[in-house]
């Protein structure tokens, strides 16, 4: 998966243990929501609060998910907080492919990377995003990767 940027939106989740399975770790079906809950406060922190519900109803726009992935590196557990590092790490003609890392404790729980395409909430056909959405994004993608290019020149020194 990408290398991480510095300049991620960090999401805080508190697992608490009705998130988890006898094992006493959080369920596995438990992590694909807290990546997705993530993603939402990226669109919440960067369409001014609107997320996905506002994104629907009020923008007619909706992103339904085509492809999820995720790589499991340590357990998740109600002992830390959950702290998701989520970017944005393609924008297509009509999709958008975001990254999340997940950790504990400073270590590594999960990373996942998905993708999704816009179309038009109300006919769910596929549409280019809205041109607001897409200059933004854009900005987004072009700032994370100037900060993970100055991250390795510095690195390389």
């Amino acid at each position: 998966m990408e290398t991480r940027p510095s300049n991620t939106h960090q999401h805080p989740i508190r697992v608490t243990w009705g998130d988890c399975d006898p094992a006493k770790i959080a369920y596995t079906a438990r992590l694909p929501w807290f990546a997705l809950d993530a993603i939402n406060a990226w669109w919440e922190e960067h369409l001014g609060g609107d997320g996905w519900f506002q994104m629907e109803l009020d923008r007619n726009v909706g992103t339904p998910f085509v492809r999820l992935e995720m790589d499991f590196l340590n357990p998740v557990t109600p002992r830390h907080t959950l702290l998701c590092h989520v970017w944005p790490v393609s924008l297509g003609t009509t999709s958008i492919a975001f990254r999340v890392d997940a950790e504990q404790d400073g270590k590594l729980c999960f990373s996942s990377r998905s993708v999704n395409v816009f179309t038009k909430a109300d006919a769910f056909t596929k549409q280019v995003p809205p041109e607001e959405i897409k200059q933004m994004v854009e900005r987004e993608i072009a700032a994370a990767n100037a900060t993970i290019e100055t991250t390795v020149r510095a690195d390389e020194k």
